[in-house]
């Protein structure tokens, strides 16, 4: 096969440098255009007017040029497709041609990431499809009607932190965020200390009102247990040396996910073999009770987070039959870092000991977004330890705040031969005149996440006329305009930096505030 790609003057090198990254043979086609993305249908047929173009199989253009490109295969002959938006992805985009039906109206890069991600989601849902038979393998077990085990990609458990200090529209919030995020298991955080049976049964139906996931109760506290479990809780966290013998009748048709500790003398064993021997003599304990249905959660901390894991590699080698509880949340919601690395790396962890279900919290503000991270990272690491490779090129991402590959446009200085160039000192830029149609106020409604700006009238400012909503600062944008609520081009160029900022930060999870930077 042979392609032709057809670019710009300014792109050139660029494209030249990617393609020979890929085996397909190829040559680059230079228009009188600038700039790529400037290309049309048109001035590609009109470009290629008299140039040699026997041999070709296929024809390459931008994937920003604008309208369709079935055009230019009805002038020059020759199948013609959009190509990638970034010179950056050409060589997997080349290398797949075979395997991708190209678009006359959709970027290349965006039908190949389509692909790669269904290829992934197949390769989970095909694991999906045998659960029956997984599910007789020792480490296996159903919780509630979720499979959980080595077998299957980790599962996540998101717990509503301190929920029992929530009223019932937050808790339900919550639980329904924490569902659409993809979570397998919503958990109802009680508070340490306290006594609340009826509260701790209220919350596990207020939750069960709202999503069809199996709940959890978080307690230790045998009459919050035993009130959670009759209420409809499927999974109990915890059971330690303390409370086994008081919850034990009321946690045998439940799965419970046991500790090494002994809360009620404030007991933990220090080190992995510690933890390793204290909780085998727990689970042994609670076999003899009749409580047969166990997770083992060997506690992650935070401030031994290698000995914690090493603890649990012991004592999944020692009982390849229990599965295990990880709380790698442990970890995030106390490390001032970006979650979402964090929780990549805990996950890939949490993966190669053989983790049957993560921890997912988002109390602190940093670790808003966890369950989301958990979630994907959980499918990354079952689908990179199912193919032996490394999470890379799997389809799914946490590519948030990074690109994979670089896809911004180079700045060619020459542009600047011909141009004025002005150099813009820093300086804190003086406020505009009002605009007379009225003023913006611009938040987020993280309920729906969307872009919200308020528009008051210059008479009457603490009553707004208008309330535009939309989930990107373009749609938002263009509403204002054609409502006609702007008449100064300095007052739309700030609306158009605002939304944009609203944007960066509903995507990013940073706050927003007006005139403030996000970053």
């Amino acid at each position: 096969m042979k392609v032709l790609l057809v670019t710009g003057q300014l792109a050139v090198e660029t494209v030249v440098i990617y393609a020979k990254q890929s085996q397909v043979e190829t040559e680059v086609a230079a228009l009188k255009i600038a700039v790529a993305a400037f290309l049309t249908p048109q001035t590609i047929i009109d470009g290629l007017k008299g140039k040699p173009l026997l041999g070709f199989n296929i024809i390459l253009t931008p994937g920003l040029l604008r309208g369709d490109t079935i055009a230019i295969t009805k002038a020059v002959g020759i199948p013609t497709f959009k190509g990638p938006r970034y010179a950056a992805d050409l060589p997997p985009v080349l290398d797949m041609l075979c395997e991708v039906e190209l678009s006359t109206t959709t970027p290349a890069d965006e039908l190949l990431q389509e692909k790669l991600t269904a290829k992934a989601l197949a390769e989970i849902e095909k694991v999906e499809n045998q659960r029956d038979t997984l599910l007789q393998k020792p480490g296996n077990m159903l919780v509630g009607n979720v499979a959980v085990g080595k077998d299957f990609p980790l599962r996540v458990l998101a717990e509503i932190v301190d929920a029992a200090l929530m009223d019932k529209e937050a808790v339900q919030e919550t639980a329904r965020r924490f569902a659409l995020a993809g979570a397998d298991f919503i958990d109802v955080g009680m508070v340490a200390g306290e006594s609340q049976p009826e509260k701790a049964a209220q919350m596990i139906h207020w939750v069960k009102e709202v999503t069809d996931l199996p709940v959890s109760i978080d307690s230790l506290n045998p009459e919050e247990i035993k009130a959670a479990v009759q209420a409809g809780a499927q999974i109990v966290l915890s059971a330690d040396a303390g409370n086994l013998e008081a919850i034990a009748p009321y946690v045998k048709d439940v799965t419970v996910v046991v500790i090494p500790t002994n809360q009620n003398i404030g007991y933990i064993p220090k080190t992995a073999k510690g933890r390793v021997q204290f909780l085998k003599e727990t689970i042994t304990k609670a076999q003899s009770l009749g409580v047969n249905r166990i997770l083992a959660d060997l506690i992650v901390d935070p401030q031994e987070i290698l000995e914690s894991f090493i603890a649990f590699k012991e004592f999944a080698q020692q009982n390849p039959e229990v599965p295990l509880f990880v709380g790698i949340s442990n970890v995030t919601e106390l490390f001032d870092v970006d979650s979402v690395g964090l929780n990549a790396v805990l996950t890939r962890l949490s993966a190669e000991i053989g983790g049957g279900i993560l921890l997912a919290t988002e109390k602190s503000v940093k670790a808003k977004g966890t369950v989301a991270e958990e979630v994907t990272a959980a499918k990354m690491m079952f689908l990179a330890k199912k193919r032996g490779s490394v999470p890379k090129d799997l389809g799914i991402d946490l590519l948030i705040l990074k690109d994979k590959r670089v896809h911004e446009a180079p700045y060619d200085r020459r542009i600047e031969i011909d141009a004025k160039v002005v150099i813009v000192a820093p300086e804190k830029v003086e406020p505009a005149p009002l605009d007379c149609l009225g003023a913006f106020r611009i938040f987020i409604d993280r309920s729906s996440s969307m872009i919200v700006a308020v528009h008051y009238a210059l008479l009457n400012p603490n009553k707004p006329v208008n309330i535009i909503k939309g989930k990107t600062a373009g749609v938002v944008y263009a509403k204002i305009l054609t409502m006609g609520l702007v008449s100064k081009l300095d007052h739309a160029a700030y609306l158009g930096s605002e939304l944009a900022k609203a944007e960066i930060a509903l995507r990013t999870d940073k706050s927003y505030l007006q005139d403030s930077s996000c970053f």
